[in-house]
């Protein structure tokens, strides 16, 4: 090799090891190119683009603001209550009524006035409620119907039929280990508690279609006879969804704002209301839940005694009786209805105290019953002879064809 042929390898050789040729770099599939944007001045980070990829070009992926760049962390928003507002909206927006008692509840119980404004801007006039009541349109007549001739015979056929027994036995062996276990614990009969869902809900099959909330905010503003009632139920509603951390929209129930199966008003919920299943919240949609909370009622609000008898039937030599007071609220002493010619069907079960006189008027006759201080327990529930007697007599049939005798 000549000196110029050696000159030449050399110069090449260098060339080689200096890094003057480099191979293309390969496209990083994963990053986006960003051109110049404009910067959100309160983040100090750019304001997000869509731009189209190149298909066949090196991807370059400039660091911005590596150390300033800060983190974007969704809020934790509450589940159970819409987005807090300072602005109060819906049908009652202008109602100083309601501004009054938002201010009450937040100043009685620390009640959030941004979160109260969420739950009432969500609020619509329920005007089914306020026509049940006589609001405004046509008033109902105001005589009572279970005087008048077969009002018993009109009203039980409502529950005493084969279609509730046999829901009634179905539900009583479903929900029998709840059923035992809630008169265990507060000594309340299964078949009182199962007369009053049947009556109440059938089985569960209707708890009501009207919006809680909805309801109780229109009575509690708009029912001047009954506001403070419904405004105190509303107040025991807020504080219900606050403890259970519930959404204020989500409870159904009946125009007057009962709900579930045991249908409670939520004043009844707060002092009553139990969970019998154990599983940290209390449901009176759920069946056992439901159960345990009527016989806590019935126990805590009705003195239920569990060695005592409920209702006796009594024999009466006349086809119709008008001779003493008649009602739930009576009391007298079984020796004066004795020497009135009433003799019960049985020993009464031991029971000697004083009883309230009931009558039940049907097509052919009246019926006598005496009832002690658990049927006035059941009235808690409902303050109408017809209504207990029906929990009773429904209850009664149930168990009867629960153990087939």
């Amino acid at each position: 090799m000549n000196n110029l042929s050696k000159l030449t390898f050399i110069s090449l050789a260098v060339l080689l090891s200096s890094g003057c040729t480099q191979q293309k770099p390969k496209p990083n599939p994963h990053t986006v190119a960003i051109p110049t944007q404009p910067i959100n001045q309160q983040h100090n980070i750019p304001i997000a683009t869509t731009y189209p990829i190149p298909q066949q070009q090196p991807i370059i992926t400039p660091v911005l603001y590596p150390e300033t760049v800060p983190t974007i962390v969704a809020p934790v928003v509450s589940q159970y209550i819409p987005d807090r507002t300072p602005y109060l909206q819906g049908a009652y927006a202008k109602n100083y009524k309601l501004k009054r008692f938002i201010e009450m509840m937040a100043t009685k119980y620390n009640y959030d006035r941004y979160e109260l404004n969420a739950i009432f801007s969500t609020v619509s006039r329920d005007t089914k409620a306020l026509k049940k009541y006589n609001v405004y349109g046509k008033a109902k007549p105001t005589q009572s119907k279970a005087t008048s001739v077969g009002s018993w015979d009109k009203y039980r056929k409502n529950f005493i039929n084969s279609s509730h027994i046999n829901k009634g036995v179905a539900f009583w062996r479903e929900n029998a280990k709840w059923l035992n276990m809630a008169a265990n614990r507060y000594g309340v009969a299964p078949e009182y508690i199962v007369g009053i869902i049947g009556v109440e809900t059938n089985f569960g099959g209707y708890t009501g279609e009207h919006s809680v909330l909805n309801a109780l905010t229109t009575l509690a503003l708009e029912y001047r006879k009954r506001s403070t009632f419904f405004k105190s139920e509303l107040e025991n509603y807020l504080l219900m969804i606050r403890d259970e951390r519930v959404h204020p929209q989500s409870i159904k129930g009946s125009y007057a704002g009962a709900f579930g199966l045991s249908q409670f008003m939520p004043s009844s919920f707060r002092e009553y209301a139990i969970d019998l299943n154990g599983d940290g919240h209390i449901d009176l949609f759920n069946k056992a839940d439901a159960i345990g909370s009527i016989a806590n009622y019935f126990r805590g609000r009705g003195k239920w005694d569990p060695r005592i008898p409920v209702t006796m039937k009594t024999y009466y030599n006349k086809k119709r009786f008008y001779g003493l007071a008649t009602g739930f609220k009576t009391s007298y002493s079984q020796r004066h209805l004795y020497k009135l010619g009433m003799r019960p069907s049985s020993n009464f079960y031991g029971y000697k105290g004083n009883v309230s006189l009931i009558k039940l008027s049907r097509y052919g006759r009246d019926e006598l019953w005496w009832g002690t201080p658990n049927f006035r327990a059941i009235t808690r529930y409902n303050p109408k002879d017809h209504y207990a007697m029906a929990v009773h007599q429904l209850g009664q049939a149930i168990k009867k064809a629960y153990y087939g005798r």
